[in-house]
């Protein structure tokens, strides 16, 4: 996994586009195992997902009750719209020393 950055020049901080990208990678884990666990995408959320658009959406937690082919059910709790959560927001302020 690569992370390039391009600010086009509009970067609020004074580092070029490499510097900022090599901070970005030792913020957020982008190893394949990293991003399914941040982003709980072995949870069942996509019925979800699949109408009105996955982005701009509410992060929120919901109940939901499956039934299996058996007839069996299970009730869980499920996070739908991980990607829209802003839990990272001061670590990137922190590292690139923002208000």
């Amino acid at each position: 996994m690569g992370i390039f950055i391009d600010t086009y020049g509009t970067s609020k901080v004074k580092m070029t586009d490499g510097e900022i990208a090599k901070i970005v990678q030792s913020v957020f884990d982008m190893r394949p195992y990293f991003i399914e666990q941040r982003f709980k995408l072995r949870t069942p959320m996509y019925s979800e997902t699949a109408a009105y658009g996955h982005m701009g959406r509410k992060n929120e937690t919901v109940t939901k009750t499956f039934k299996s082919p058996d007839g069996k059910t299970k009730t869980m709790k499920v996070e739908l719209f991980t990607w829209e959560k802003l839990d990272y927001v001061e670590k990137v302020k922190k590292v690139f020393k923002l208000k």
